[in-house]
């Protein structure tokens, strides 16, 4: 066969190819190109597949100007190899060329067991070229590059996957050989860009999971990664659950990831663009818990992953979790390490001093500092309150409300405490409620010995940090160990304690020893005891066993500042007797019984004021209390039983000394007492003014001698042969201590101490009156009431008896007694006769002053007028029993002041007060005599309940004049003065009453001359009425004729009853039941006036002597006055009441127009009105009846206000006539009578 020279050519090419070492898809492209030259076709495309799955490779050849449509072509191909022969398809091209050729040549060159296939595709075949040779010989060509191609293929696959997994060993290899326990970022860094390298990736990220801050839940946080930008690392948080991190993390199953829009498991996460394909793949710890998320994507076009992929990306993962463990472990044994060394350096620390503050300061400093936490308390247990402390603590604020106690058992403390075991708590348990900050915090007890001794409290609320459970190991191991260091704090400051205890006892033995006199050894002994036992304030008190008293020796500390206050509680007896029972130290809490309400409550509470603990310390010798030393600190600060024991030595040994410093002071006081005594006692008994100034300075002077309880001085009554108590002197209220003090008398023959003194003329002195049975003992009982104890009836017990001599007769007795026994000597009789002697003497001659003085004392008592002297410095000396019920005002409340202060107490005007000032002053200035008569006084005080209806001005003739000596000079004024006001008003009276007589017979005679006319106006007009009834005009004037003679026989029916005489029946009268009366009749009037009623009726208001019908008559015409008052309305209120005399008032109050203030004083005038209508009789009536009751009627008003009436009558009297009291002072005049002064205190 011959062959044309183009195909000789295109063989003589492919010849050349089929020996080239060129690739053979190279190859293959050039084949193409000579074959479709030398065919003359428009394009030459070889089609081949791998795998019937897969996409197919096309290589291609086109004349110019024609392009290959690779999908026809590559359809076309697998027509061919469904045709399942090797004839070749023709068929028309779907477009046409311009040159009109279309045929197409399929010619199918391989096809192997495994899947194999390849196709050579010719377009624009003519009739010659599909019979050409050059064909078979390009199919077998094209076969065999197809299988070198596939071969390269393959072998490029097998190199590249040995490479890869070179490359995967390379990393696996790297990662291992980087891990470092120490740092475990690098290697997170390494993983994820050998991660990324190796799977052709292009970016990758490892998360770990983490709480957090927000919300308290977990999330996921980028550690490490690769290709990602740096604003998505830092912001990048995942919380589980949440996108496909998050799932993965929760699930803890790896996933592949191809498409995730068509993904059901990720419907809710939102694809991004760009990416191929991902994976994510848990980190799990080695039990399983996941701890983060290894995560890595391809971006197109690169192929998406693989379940090859994935494995391969899980042995990455696995890598990475185990880097995180070992890291994780390091650490945890490095952090386990550093602590365990730091905590013995702390403890070696801690061991290395006993002082408690600095083993607490170092504790808490460790615990923050070494174990970690951000904020450490330390209380420990004091065992005398049975509480926690608050010792050193760490990292909290001033601010912070932090408890200082907390009492055993209380809370989360208290359990921990009880149970031994550490104790989480969600709120803080030393912080006051609603204060503390959020957080968890851990109690632990400190225990020694299986004892709890204390407990710690932490937590991490500053940078709100979980607690750890490795720091709750941590702490408890450093507790423990710390506990000892606080035990042998405690054992060292209890030694110390015990060493300071007894050098205190040393030096306050030494000290003590040393002191001089009491109030020295008193101090000394306060001094020593606030040294040896800690307390806020200290105090001795000594016990006075003669007085039956307390006093207070010496103090300290706070308890100076209470000294006044101590000293008044100090003078209650049941203070001394409640020191004199103390036999041994005891302590009182602020709850005690005996504090809250036993009898001596407040003298404890005195001694150790507010909440505080009291110590008491009893001084006791010879089985006798002689007195106490208080003690008293903070509850908080209770004392113990060994300060209790130290106090109790303290005082034992103080007690003798004070003792002894107590009988000297006293015998030495006793002597100089004794002289200085007898020097007063001349002074005063010579200065004495009066015999009863006489006796009380002789028992003061006794008193100031000799301890006694009582002192009485007896005068002998020659007439009726008894010893009168003349003064006396009881240490104690009579009624709660002396029986009662009733056997104010002895007779002179019976067989009492007092009638044998008297008799035998001697001193008598016994150290116990109740054994000695020759005498009744003084002041006892009545017979049968001691039911035959002798000493029942009296408390005497020593007693001393000294007689009062006087020219050789004896004039009284001087008896001392005491209610202990033993308590008197024979000095003691020496010293108080010297005494008595002397005031036997005095006694003598101011008893013949007194007896002169008692009869110008009688004198001036009998006195009808008021008499007052004055010293020459205005003082006023004496004031005379009229002087005291005409001005008010008793002697005693006179005598020994100032004028001055006596013209100011007296309630009257600062006129008056000034004008009788100017009076006294000027007879001290000129000497001259003031005579004053008829002088007047207003009163600025409502008179007392006694003397209600007292007149407003008083009246008083005074005449003040000079006091002179027998020389002539001025010794000061006697003022006399008498109260003339109850003759005035009887002047007035008669004044008065004369007046009313001529008005009245006036308007008896008008009266008169009017009611005869008047009843023949009347009955004419009566008659013309009836007879003109037809005539209504005539009627209406008629009407008003009657009406107004109606009016005018009302008048003079008033002027009657004005004028005539009135007689009153006196009656028991309720005043509630004349006002119910008289608003029941007059309802209709008041309605009619459109006036409301308020009642004020008082329940207590007493009946009153009065007749029922006349108050009527004054309740009706005010309220008629009332409610003219009120034209327009308005309101009208009644009151009743009782007034302070036991009387009884009523009240008439209207809102009406008032009555101008010059016009009150005349309202009750007859005929003074101020109403265009009436007659102004019925207020005259109304003053009528109630002054003829006896009592007064009080008007007050207000113009456009209104007017209040105020009647006020008498429980009883009855007002007496003008005659009867004129009579009645001119007998008081002569008989010299007073009554009751009008001048108001």
């Amino acid at each position: 066969m011959s062959y044309s020279p183009t195909i000789l050519s295109a063989l003589g090419k492919i010849a050349e190819l089929a020996g080239s070492s060129r690739p053979a898809e190279e190859r293959l492209e050039k084949l193409l190109a000579n074959a479709r030259e030398a065919l003359g076709v428009q394009s030459l495309s070889v089609v081949a597949f791998a795998s019937e799955t897969s996409e197919p490779k096309v290589w291609k050849s086109a004349a110019p100007g024609i392009t290959v449509d690779t999908p026809f072509v590559t359809r076309l191909a697998l027509d061919a190899f469904s045709a399942a022969d090797d004839s070749i398809a023709k068929g028309r091209l779907t477009s046409k060329h311009p040159s009109g050729r279309n045929e197409r040549l399929v010619l199918p060159v391989l096809e192997s067991k495994d899947g194999v296939r390849a196709a050579i595709v010719a377009l624009g075949v003519s009739d010659e070229t599909a019979d050409s040779p050059l064909l078979s010989v390009l199919k077998s060509f094209v076969s065999v590059l197809i299988e070198n191609d596939r071969l390269a293929h393959a072998q490029q696959i097998s190199n590249s996957v040995a490479g890869r997994s070179m490359e995967e060993i390379a990393a696996i290899y790297e990662i291992g050989q980087a891990m470092d326990a120490s740092d475990v970022q690098p290697v997170l860094d390494m993983i994820v860009a050998k991660a990324c390298s190796v799977m052709d990736a292009q970016a990758c990220s490892l998360m770990l999971r983490q709480s957090s801050r927000q919300t308290q839940d977990d999330e996921l946080v980028i550690r490490a990664s690769w290709g990602l930008a740096d604003d998505i690392v830092k912001g990048a948080r995942v919380s589980l659950g949440d996108a496909i991190a998050g799932r993965v993390a929760q699930t803890g199953e790896p996933v592949l990831i191809t498409d995730v829009t068509n993904d059901p498991r990720f419907r809710d996460v939102t694809p991004r663009s760009g990416i191929s394909g991902s994976m994510c793949v848990p980190l799990k710890s080695q039990d399983g818990t996941v701890q983060g998320v290894l995560s890595i994507r391809r971006h197109e076009p690169n192929p998406p992953f693989t379940e090859d992929d994935l494995k391969l990306f899980g042995v990455f993962a696995t890598h990475a979790a185990l880097a995180l463990s070992n890291a994780e472990l390091y650490t945890r044994l490095h952090h386990k390490i550093e602590e365990m060394s730091a905590i013995s350096d702390v403890l070696r620390a801690i061991n290395s001093t006993l002082d408690l503050d600095q083993v607490l300061d170092r504790i808490v400093d460790g615990i923050t500092g070494v174990v970690g936490f951000d904020r450490c308390c330390v209380y420990l247990l004091d065992s005398r309150t049975n509480e926690f402390v608050a010792g050193a603590r760490r990292g909290y604020e001033s601010t912070d409300n932090l408890r200082d106690r907390i009492a055993f058992g209380e809370g989360v403390i208290g359990l921990a405490a009880k149970e031994h075991i550490p104790i989480f708590s969600s709120g803080s348990p030393v912080e006051s409620e609603g204060t503390g900050r959020s957080g968890d915090f851990l109690v632990a007890p400190i225990l020694v010995r299986d004892e709890c001794i204390g407990v710690v409290v932490v937590d991490n609320c500053i940078l709100n940090r979980p607690i750890e459970p490795q720091h709750v190991e941590l702490l408890a191991t450093f507790v423990s160990q710390a506990g000892i260091a606080v035990e042998n704090a405690r054992l060292y400051e209890a030694m110390e304690d015990k060493y300071a205890e007894l050098n205190v006892l040393y030096e306050h033995s030494r000290s003590l020893s040393a002191a001089y006199g009491l109030e020295n050894a008193a101090e000394m002994l306060v001094a020593n005891a606030s040294r040896a036992v800690r307390c806020d304030g200290a105090g001795l008190l000594l016990l006075d066993q003669r007085r039956n008293s307390l006093s207070l020796q010496a103090t300290a500390g706070d308890m100076e500042d209470r000294v006044s206050e101590l000293n008044n509680i100090l003078e209650d007896k049941a203070c001394a007797d409640f020191v004199r029972e103390l036999r041994t130290p005891v302590l009182l809490e602020p709850d005690n019984p005996e504090r809250i309400s036993g009898p001596s409550a407040a003298f404890l509470n005195a001694l150790a004021p507010g909440n505080t603990n009291l110590l008491l310390a009893p001084l006791v010798t010879e089985d006798t209390t002689i007195g106490v030393l208080a003690l008293y600190r903070n509850r908080a600060d209770e004392f113990q039983g060994s300060e209790l024991k130290l106090t109790s030595i303290i005082t034992s040994h103080a007690a003798t000394v004070i003792k002894n410093a107590i009988s000297y002071e006293q015998k030495m006081r006793q002597r100089v007492l004794e002289l200085s005594a007898l020097y007063e006692f001349s002074k005063e008994i010579s200065s004495a003014a009066n015999l009863e100034q006489a006796l009380d300075s002789i028992l003061a002077i006794v008193a100031n001698l000799v301890e006694s309880d009582e002192s009485f001085i007896y005068t002998i009554d020659h007439e009726r042969q008894v010893a009168v108590v003349k003064a006396s002197r009881i240490r104690e209220s009579a009624t709660s201590r002396s029986n009662g003090f009733t056997q104010s008398e002895e007779p002179l023959d019976g067989d009492s101490v007092i009638s044998w003194t008297i008799r035998e003329r001697k001193a008598f002195v016994s150290p116990d009156i109740s054994r000695d049975v020759r005498f009744s003992l003084p002041f006892s009982s009545p017979a049968g009431e001691h039911n035959g104890d002798r000493a029942a009836g009296s408390r005497v017990r020593s007693l001393m008896s000294i007689p009062l001599i006087v020219h050789d007769q004896v004039v009284g007795v001087l008896s001392v007694h005491s209610y202990s026994p033993n308590q008197y000597s024979e000095d003691d009789v020496r010293v108080l006769s010297i005494v008595a002697s002397q005031g036997a003497a005095i006694y003598n001659e101011l008893e013949a002053l007194s007896a002169l003085t008692s009869y110008t004392d009688n004198i001036l008592s009998s006195i009808a007028a008021g008499v007052a002297t004055l010293a020459s410095d205005g003082t006023v000396l004496t004031w005379n029993i009229a002087a005291e019920r005409i001005v008010g005002l008793k002697a005693s409340n006179v005598v020994e002041l100032h004028y001055e202060d006596v013209l100011a107490r007296l309630k009257i005007s600062d006129a008056d007060r000034e004008n009788l000032r100017r009076a006294i002053q000027s007879v001290f200035d000129t000497g001259e005599t003031y005579q004053g008569y008829k002088l007047c006084f207003h009163p600025t005080s409502p008179r007392t309940a006694q003397d209600e209806e007292s007149p407003k001005e008083i009246y008083i003739n005074m005449s003040i004049s000079q006091l002179l000596n027998s020389a002539g000079e001025q010794l000061g004024l006697v003022i006399i003065f008498e109260d003339i006001t109850h003759e005035i008003r009887m002047e007035d009276e008669f004044r008065r009453m004369g007046e009313l007589a001529a008005v009245g017979q006036l308007a008896a005679s008008i009266a008169h001359e009017l009611r005869n006319p008047l009843s023949s106006i009347k009955g004419a007009a009566q008659f013309l009425k009836k007879e003109y009834e037809d005539y209504p005009s005539i009627g209406e004037f008629l009407g008003i004729i009657i009406e107004e003679v109606n009016g005018l026989n009302k008048l003079t029916t008033e002027f009657l009853d004005f004028a005539r005489p009135m007689q009153l029946d006196l009656k028991p009268t309720s005043v509630n039941a004349v006002v119910e009366k008289t608003l029941q009749l007059m309802s209709v009037h008041i309605t009619d006036n459109n006036v409301v009623v308020k009642e004020a009726l008082s329940e207590s208001v007493p009946e009153v002597q009065a007749d029922a019908a006349q108050l009527e008559q004054v309740l009706k015409n005010i309220i008629i006055n009332a409610l003219q008052a009120m034209p327009e309305g308005g309101v009208l209120t009644i009151e009743t009441g009782p007034t302070p005399s036991g009387g009884a008032y009523m009240a008439v109050s209207d809102t009406g127009v008032g009555i101008p203030p010059d016009k009150i004083d005349r309202i009750f005038q007859p005929f003074v009105t101020t109403k265009t209508k009436g007659t102004g009789l019925g207020l005259s009536v109304v003053h009528k009846i109630v002054e003829n009751h006896g009592g007064r009627v009080e008007v007050t008003s207000e113009v456009g206000k209104g007017s209040t009436f105020k009647v006020i009558l008498p429980r009883t009297g009855i007002h007496t006539t003008a005659t009867a009291d004129y009579d009645h002072t001119l007998e008081r005049r002569v008989s010299g009578k007073l009554r009751t002064g009008n001048i108001e205190v």
